[in-house]
């Protein structure tokens, strides 16, 4: 697995997951109990209390229990995760382009709040994702982004109609206030191993072979089982 050295920390274990890693296999402890969550690419987030939970549809998770481990399924869209300074609270967030249009970050940022904490205790990085070098949408998402997030069009689309989805989430995240961000750069539409072999799945690139759910890399975190 990837991580993140905003996250390294031994109270927590967290990692961004690639196309030919067995999460079961790395995480033996964690994976076969850990919460499910159904994305559909909107702004929920559940409150997870007990292993194996379902949480039903939801886009996020987040708890303040050891050794639950909160996985994202990706493949493209932008995964953060998240942990309290003082490692007592993670989170784990799937963010694809109608999340963050929607405000998934802000979401997060407002049941933080409900739950008596404030941003600036979180630290967030972002994983893999779709960039700008590979990432062409419609002029109605970068028109979208630009007018209800009031950023720039070249900022949105560095390239043409190619969206910048991660950097978008990051500064979405510090608008929010959180305490620190940081990301990883790797695309997952064009990164390739030294083997040659393409490092992540992309729906993007892979529509017409792909086996949905099944052709999808995980991110995790969870507080250290005790």
């Amino acid at each position: 697995m990837l991580t993140s050295p905003l996250l390294a920390d031994p109270r927590i274990v967290h990692g961004f997951g690639t196309r030919h890693d067995d999460m079961a296999a790395l995480l033996p402890d964690y994976w076969p109990r850990r919460p499910v969550q159904h994305e559909r690419h909107g702004t929920r987030i559940a409150v997870v209390s007990a292993p194996n939970e379902d949480c039903g549809e939801a886009d996020g998770m987040v708890t303040d229990r050891p050794g639950l481990l909160l996985a994202i399924a990706t493949a493209d869209c932008v995964p953060v995760l998240l942990a309290r300074r003082d490692m007592r609270e993670v989170a784990a967030l799937h963010v694809g382009w109608l999340g963050a249009m929607d405000g998934m970050v802000d979401a997060f940022a407002t049941l933080v709040r409900a739950r008596g904490g404030v941003p600036d205790d979180w630290l967030a990085a972002t994983g893999p994702a779709a960039h700008p070098c590979c990432y062409e949408v419609g002029q109605e998402v970068i028109d979208g982004f630009v007018a209800r997030w009031d950023l720039a069009p070249g900022f949105v689309a560095p390239r043409g109609r190619r969206l910048d989805l991660p950097a978008i989430v990051r500064r979405q995240l510090e608008r929010a206030g959180f305490g620190g961000v940081a990301g990883r750069t790797e695309c997952t539409m064009c990164d390739r191993r030294a083997d040659g072999r393409h490092t992540f799945h992309s729906y993007r690139r892979d529509r017409a072979t792909r086996t949905p759910i099944v052709d999808v890399h995980w991110s995790v975190i969870a507080i250290a089982a005790r």
